[in-house]
């Protein structure tokens, strides 16, 4: 067939025709908008311009902390758009921008002949203007139909808007890869630095990415980002917006990016709790489009002290339960050889102190050699040393994956040792007690493996970290720090269920007279249920809901010793109440919320209520200071500030605690199994929990000035003998004197005496028997039979010369007696106790009056025998000889 002889005209003829088509189509606007149904949105919408915006959450000082968002974007000026930017775009974009109403003719002309003759729709000719109609109104599939739309929008916008206005929409709106949304947020991500900033070649090069950002990114394909870049800079010299100088110049500079590396996440459970907050208060949509601006309360400093802390602690505890063995044997699949291992984790710098997967690729007698990256390393004996084996490869071999820690990374090369992921985990909270502020949360060991926080999710019995609640509301009921129970094998019948409840001391041992205080410092089990029983149940429960508990709280013995499970939030935020001289302020994550507009969303007004006296307040915060000083919380002196606190162990070692605080900061850990396994023998607060507090809290108090806790009016100091609870004075035998705080006119005014310290030496079952003048133990016919028969005891002597000689707990007494004559006024009184302080009043059960369940079957005959006669004593559930006494309800 002979060529066309005059191809030009009609290809100027299809281009014509079809740029008409579509003109004429833009042209009719609403009426063609109308007769095809399109149901077009109003460009007014465009005054309120508002796309989806980062939420920003900022630390205590106001650093970015994290950012929430679905599109990220930063929202820009015109004025904050470098004109070289404006004219890259112009000029890649859409030449004649300035100069069109929103399509251009001839453009589209060409790329509908194009699609015409091809038979598809792939050809672009959208200006600057159709492209952002089409990103906020539109779909993205290209169709003849959504054309159609498109220039109709284009047009409205052009005559609601000024040229200015459309360029700025179309750079805070335009997609450029790596979910960033605008030209400022990719700014910053390729280039590290605010779009004014920009180099030529560097706004050539976003510019470019408009029409493909994933596939042009530098970061994915950086000779085809700088062709691209090349191309712009190009297209500005021949629209006139470049020199050819300027062009060659920036043609030849280096691609360097200065993308940020990922950011940390510093405080993965504090941003997820606020994350959270957020959402239920705002809603998903405005946190995650309205860019909100969010000041936390968090500590960046504390929050990581608090995160190092937890991670050592529990990778030591973990250490102390034993070695579990390698995470797995790369070996066992067939496909794999060790020289093709690697581990994302190893794409990352090593750090001294970091924990990282390692290799083993060699193991025999005395040692085993590792790798991590391209470092080689070896462990030996020593490097093995808590898995209590002697030899690497008893518990290593070939193709092994597990964890090492760096300790040593330098010219000498890397040396590591080993180093398991703990199975147990922890929580920890800071708060500021003044303010109520939240200054760090952990939730937990590794957010990525466990998002559920530990700190505000989970319920745990709080142990003996309780009892300063029964404390702090017998001072009100009027006891005082130097009064006295007895501390004894003791049975609390309850008649609402007709069942019977033996607590024991955690060491399983009895002290007989024990102060308040030293009920507190030594956290004795038998004092604190006796004292909830005599200050009874509901006082106990109003004032710790008073200071911030919320969960429910059980009127039993037993809430004495924690068995009512609590929130670590809720129980160090109470906790609070003490420094903060009985304030309590309710705990918060959040300052202040404002919108993308400025406007004030939220101020932080905290709920504030006084909780307790500020006089009680102080005295139970010197008590908690003697549990450091000399009680479970000794550790914690290494704080080498004034702190107090409590530490807290439930039974069997399931969960650990310890709250304790300065002036300023309350700090509460909790470690246990989420599956509320046992921690191990002796992995109480005081081994487990309290070493992670110290760790936080040391460093912390360290860098800064000295704080004393407030000393309000109303309370006295008076010099005590701390094992008598007795008034110290000169030459009164007095042995551990301390400087006592009691409310006003609660002091004591009987002096101790080196009588009253002979009393308390005596092993505890004898300790409630009276003395003579001449310290001799008085003991009738009976007591004697009973303590021979019960207490493994012997009398050895005559006449006036007799001793009774026992022990208790590997210490042997020999104790001089005074056997009582029947006719003796003392003989038919052989409980009558020598401080009449101890008198338990009528908590004493006698069992004539209720009906006691009977001892065990196998008891029956020895108790028949060696029990006492005595009215309220029984045999214990420890096999011992024990009070019984009514629960008070």
């Amino acid at each position: 067939m002979e060529p066309d002889s005059n191809p030009p005209r009609r290809s100027r003829w299809k281009l014509w025709t079809a740029a008409s088509i579509l003109l004429f189509a833009a042209g009719s606007g609403l009426g063609l908008g109308h007769f095809l149904n399109l149901d077009l949105p109003s460009v007014k919408e465009l005054a309120d311009y508002r796309p989806p915006t980062i939420t920003r959450l900022y630390d205590g000082d106001g650093g970015l902390l994290y950012q929430f968002a679905e599109q990220r974007r930063i929202i820009i000026s015109f004025e904050q758009i470098p004109e070289q930017l404006r004219n890259a775009i112009v000029a890649v974009e859409d030449p004649r921008f300035y100069r069109h109403v929103g399509i251009d003719p001839t453009a589209i002309a060409r790329a509908a002949l194009k699609d015409i003759l091809t038979l598809s729709k792939e050809q672009g000719a959208s200006t600057i203007t159709q492209q952002l109609a089409r990103a906020l109104f539109l779909e993205q599939k290209k169709r003849w139909r959504r054309k159609i739309q498109e220039a109709i929008l284009a047009m409205e916008i052009e005559r609601t808007y000024t040229k200015d206005e459309i360029l700025t929409f179309y750079v805070n709106q335009i997609y450029l890869g790596h979910g960033r949304y605008g030209f400022e947020a990719a700014s910053f991500y390729y280039f590290g630095k605010p779009a004014r900033e920009l180099e030529l070649a560097e706004a050539a090069l976003l510019a470019g990415l408009a029409q493909r950002p994933e596939g042009r990114s530098p970061l994915r394909d950086p000779e085809g980002a700088v062709r691209r870049r090349n191309h712009v800079l190009a297209r500005m010299v021949i629209e006139g917006f470049l020199d050819q100088a300027s062009r060659d110049a920036a043609r030849v500079e280096p691609l360097v990016l200065r993308s940020p590396p990922p950011r940390s996440n510093p405080a993965p459970y504090f941003i997820e709790e606020v994350r959270r907050t957020l959402e239920k208060r705002y809603g998903n949509v405005a946190l995650y489009q309205d860019g909100l601006e969010v000041r936390t309360t968090l500590d960046r400093e504390l929050q990581a002290l608090a995160n190092k802390a937890v991670a050592n602690g529990l990778r030591a505890l973990d250490k102390r339960m034993g070695w579990r063995g390698p995470r797995a044997n790369l070996l066992e699949d067939p496909t794999l050889t060790l020289a093709s291992v690697s581990f994302p984790e190893w794409e990352k710098p090593l750090e001294v102190g970091s924990v990282v997967p390692a290799l083993v690729e060699n193991a025999e007698a005395g040692w085993a050699q590792i790798r991590v990256a391209e470092h080689q390393a070896f462990l030996g004996p020593k490097e093995i040393a808590w898995t209590k084996e002697k030899d690497p490869a008893a518990i290593l071999r070939r193709g092994d994956h597990i964890l090492v820690q760096v300790v040593q990374l330098d010219s000498e090369g890397l040396k590591v040792t080993l180093e398991q992921e703990p199975s147990v985990q922890a929580a920890l909270v800071a708060i500021e007690p003044a303010t109520g502020e939240i200054k760090a949360m952990v939730g937990g060991y590794d957010f990525q493996r466990s998002q559920f926080n530990r700190a505000t999710q989970a319920l745990r019995q709080a142990g003996s970290a309780f009892k300063p609640f029964v404390y702090a509301a017998a001072l009100y009921a009027g006891y005082s720090p130097a009064d006295v129970l007895y501390d004894e094998p003791t049975l609390f019948y309850d008649r609402r269920i007709d069942k019977v409840y033996q607590p024991n001391n955690y060491e399983r041992d009895y002290r007989g007279i024990v102060t308040l205080r030293r009920g507190l410092e030594e956290s004795v089990n038998i004092v604190s249920v006796r004292l909830l029983n005599r200050v009874g149940y509901e006082p106990v429960i109003q004032l710790a809901r008073r200071m911030g508990i919320s969960s429910p709280l059980y009127p039993y013995p037993s809430l004495a010793l924690g068995a009512s499970e609590v929130s670590l939030l809720e129980l160090t935020s109470a906790y609070g109440t003490f420094p903060n001289q009985g304030v309590r302020v309710e705990p918060h994550l959040l300052r202040s919320v404002t919108g993308h507009d400025g406007s004030l969303r939220e101020k932080a007004r905290p709920e504030v209520n006084e909780a307790l006296r500020p006089d009680i307040a102080h005295v139970m915060t010197r008590l908690l200071e003697g549990t450091v000083q000399r009680g479970t919380g000794q550790r914690a002196k290494a704080a080498g500030r004034a702190v107090a606190g409590k530490t807290g162990t439930t039974d069997n070692y399931t969960d650990a605690w310890f709250v304790g605080f300065s002036p300023t900061l309350v700090v509460g850990v909790w470690v246990g199994f989420d599956q509320q396994a046992t921690l191990g023998r002796h992995e109480s607060g005081a081994r487990a929990a309290l070493p992670i507090w110290v760790d936080v809290m040391k460093p912390f108090l360290a860098g800064r000035s000295v704080e004393h806790f407030v000393r309000p009016a109303r309370v006295d100091q008076v010099p005590i003998d701390r094992r008598t609870g007795l008034r110290a004075g000169l030459d009164t035998g007095c042995q551990d004197v301390i400087m006592e705080t009691f409310l006003e006119g609660t002091a004591p005014t009987e002096f101790c005496s080196e009588a009253h310290h002979f009393q308390i030496s005596l092993p505890y079952f004898l300790q409630r028997y009276p003395l003579s003048p001449r310290r001799r133990l008085q003991l009738t016919a009976r007591d004697v039979e009973w303590l021979t028969a019960r207490q493994s005891s012997r009398v050895e002597g005559w006449f006036g010369f007799k001793r009774l000689e026992t022990s208790y707990l590997g210490v042997n007494y020999s104790i001089p007696l005074e056997v009582l004559q029947p006719t003796s006024p003392l003989a038919d009184a052989s409980r009558v106790p020598y401080d009449p302080r101890m008198v338990d009043g009528e908590d004493v059960f006698f069992q004539d009056a209720v009906k006691l369940p009977p001892p065990p079957e196998e008891e029956l005959q020895e108790a028949a025998i060696a029990m006492r006669p005595d009215p309220y004593r029984r045999w214990g559930v420890d096999g011992l000889d024990a009070v019984v006494i009514r629960v008070n309800n």
